[in-house]
C-alpha cells in the first residue's frame, strides 16, 4: 500500500488563506490514513501554531499470511533504540508513519502467545519527499521456543570446565543464522553467541558485550532470548527468560 502524501504549495494571497490551506489538505491527508499515534512529532511551527509531519512509511503487518490488526509498529533508531514514531495497525493489517530522512528500524510487536516477541527491518529515508513501503512483516512465530534451560531456572554459574548449554526450536520455515543473547538484570548485554544455523549455543560464563567483555559472569538473574535472522531480511525475536546463576 503506497499513498502520496505532500505539503501544501505555499501558493498566493494572505497568510491567513494560505496557512488555511495548508491544515486543509493535511486534515483530508490524516482522514484517508490509518490511525497514526503521537510518535509522529512536530516538525515545524507556521503562523496557526504547530503542525504534524506527513507520514511518509507505510506498511502491512501479518500473522501466517493474514492480517494482524491492533499490532503496535515503532520506527526506532538503530543505534540507541529510541523511538522516532508509533502506530497501530488497522483492521486490515496495514499501518502509517512519518520518518524524518536517516537509517531507522521499523519494529512490530507480538500480540498472541504464539507470535514473535517481535521482528524488525531496517529501511533509509534518504529525502524529505521520499515516500517508503515496507515489506510485509510476519510476526508469527512458526512454533519457535525456548526449550532451556527452562523460565526461572536456577543453575551452577557457568565456567570453563562446567558451560551452560542454551537450546531452542527454530521456526517451521527457513532462517539464515540465529544467535543467543544474553542480558544481566538491568537489561545491559553480557554475551551474544556467534551466529549459526544451530538449535543451541554453549557459554563458558565469560562476556563479551561492552564493560562484560572478557569477564566472568557473577552470581545473580538474568535474561536470555534468541534471534532469528531470516530470508526477507527481518529480524525475529523470541519473548525472553529469567535464569538465575548461583
Amino acid at each position: 500500500m503506497t499513498r502520496s502524501y505532500r505539503p501544501a504549495s505555499p501558493g498566493t494571497g494572505s497568510g491567513k488563506t494560505r496557512c488555511a490551506t495548508r491544515w486543509a489538505r493535511l486534515l483530508v491527508a490524516l482522514l484517508v490514513a490509518p490511525v497514526v499515534h503521537g510518535g509522529c512529532s512536530t516538525d515545524f511551527k507556521d503562523g496557526l501554531g504547530p503542525r504534524k509531519a506527513i507520514p511518509n512509511v507505510s506498511g502491512r503487518v501479518e500473522r501466517d499470511g493474514v492480517a494482524a490488526s491492533t499490532v503496535d509498529v515503532t520506527v526506532r533508531d538503530p543505534d540507541d533504540d529510541s523511538t522516532i514514531a508509533d502506530a497501530e495497525t488497522d483492521a486490515n493489517g496495514y499501518y502509517v508513519l512519518a520518518a524524518p530522512v536517516g537509517v531507522w528500524e521499523v519494529k512490530v510487536k507480538g500480540r498472541m502467545p504464539t507470535d514473535f516477541a517481535s521482528v524488525a527491518r531496517g529501511f533509509v529515508v534518504s529525502s524529505a519527499s521520499q515516500q517508503i513501503t515496507i515489506d510485509s512483516l510476519d510476526i508469527f512465530a512458526y512454533e519457535a521456543t525456548l526449550v532451556a534451560p527452562a523460565d526461572g531456572a536456577t543453575i551452577g554459574r557457568p565456567t570453563e570446565s562446567y558451560p551452560v548449554t542454551f537450546r531452542w526450536s527454530p521456526p517451521r520455515h527457513a532462517i539464515v543464522s540465529a544467535r543467543t543473547q544474553l542480558y544481566d538484570g538491568s537489561g545491559q548485554a553480557v554475551w551474544f553467541s556467534a551466529k549459526s544455523s544451530d538449535s543451541s549455543a554453549v557459554w563458558d560464563g565469560t562476556g563479551n558485550q561492552g564493560p562484560f567483555a572478557g569477564l566472568a559472569v557473577s552470581a545473580g538473574g538474568f535474561t536470555w532470548r534468541v534471534k532469528f535472522d531470516l530470508p526477507d531480511s527481518s529480524e525475529a525475536r523470541t519473548a525472553s527468560r529469567s535464569v538465575t546463576f548461583q
